[in-house]
């Protein structure tokens, strides 16, 4: 048997502090597992067993029985359409294949067949962060009970940069990484957030239909979390008209054909290296504001475009990301720790791990 996951080599475990009871949280992802019978006979899948480790000893243990794994094999079965696609399935994924859709099936495995499952999200409240996860399959094979294990590290991933927030002043972020539905799901992403503000009534998003203008935050300006070399840089599309509102179907279409998936998600953006290859992605912005160009070498705190609402956007906002690389496609997410950012009550924090969070940037 051959078990391989994404992302492959580690996962990312985020610490969150837990207030006043004194605990930290462990955090972390798992995006897929891929489990293929390299036996010439076949196989059954009768458990999945998750033990959750530090320094050797497993301090929690999660068990799927067998009508659990053709649950989780059909949830990826019902994709696997759509990750035909390569720029579908590396912004899931960041591969371009995963599964073989000739070869999948469900907890029964042919030689040579595949399953496998997707989107696990662990949490563990201890004293100490944890630093392994085990996965055993448990299969049968002419009526003998085998095992298999693989080890996952987990790996507390601390910037090669010291950075400053994307924006100045009070903001709200939503979607960030404790949220695992949104954000996470997609490979680069994972540790990405949107940034808005409220309006005059207090909500964050207003009813469809307010032009762009409406939002006091609109145009504001983006600026750089570090200094770095711009790597890319995207300024041609037109903003979605009005909250809730996107562009026509066939100019999306028209944007698809002629400059692919990306520019359609981000809308227009901009990409910034860092030192040791992190780089920096903020998205949505209006066209024609972006002020810096490809192969410039810029400096922290400048002004790289302004806040808007292109691409897949329901209002105006900046979306960011942390990666490590600058393949908005294929590179890893990374979190992102901020030297000058507090929360509401003025308290100084660095990362950002509660969706819905107040920030303010000075």
């Amino acid at each position: 048997m051959e078990i391989s996951f994404l992302p492959s080599e580690y996962l990312i475990n985020c610490i969150r502090k837990l207030g006043d009871i004194k605990r930290l949280e462990s955090n972390f992802f798992l995006r897929a597992v891929r489990i293929k019978n390299k036996s010439e006979k076949t196989i059954r899948l009768i458990q999945y067993r998750f033990d959750i480790k530090r320094n050797n000893n497993c301090v929690k243990t999660i068990i799927y029985n067998e009508e659990m794994i053709k649950e989780k094999s059909e949830d990826v079965e019902q994709i696997l359409e759509k990750l035909d696609n390569p720029d579908i399935a590396k912004i899931f994924m960041g591969v371009e294949e995963f599964w073989k859709k000739e070869l999948y099936s469900s907890n029964i495995l042919e030689p040579n067949y595949e399953t496998g499952f997707r989107l696990e999200h662990f949490t563990h409240m201890d004293l100490d962060p944890v630093d392994q996860l085990v996965l055993t399959v448990t299969y049968v094979e002419e009526e003998e009970e085998k095992k298999e294990v693989c080890t996952i590290p987990l790996v507390q991933y601390k910037n090669e940069n010291q950075y400053t927030f994307p924006l100045k002043g009070a903001w709200i972020a939503i979607n960030t990484f404790d949220n695992p539905y949104e954000h996470r799901r997609m490979n680069s992403q994972e540790f990405g957030f949107d940034l808005g503000q409220l309006d005059e009534n207090m909500v964050f998003i207003p009813p469809k239909g307010n032009k762009n203008e409406f939002f006091c935050f609109h145009g504001k300006e983006v600026i750089a979390i570090a200094d770095g070399e711009v790597v890319d840089t995207f300024n041609e599309i037109p903003e979605n008209p009005s909250a809730g509102e996107l562009l026509p179907e066939d100019k999306m279409r028209e944007i698809i054909n002629k400059f692919g998936y990306i520019p359609l998600a981000a809308g227009n953006f901009v990409v910034v290296r860092h030192s040791g290859n992190e780089c920096s992605f903020y998205a949505h912005l209006i066209p024609n504001s972006i002020k810096v160009k490809k192969g410039e070498k810029i400096k922290q705190g400048q002004v790289l475009g302004l806040l808007g609402n292109s691409g897949n956007s329901s209002a105006p906002h900046l979306h960011f990301q942390l990666m490590k690389g600058s393949d908005f496609l294929t590179a890893r997410g990374l979190p992102c720790y901020f030297t000058n950012i507090t929360e509401i009550e003025g308290n100084k924090i660095e990362i950002i791990d509660k969706n819905f969070s107040v920030i303010y940037a000075d």
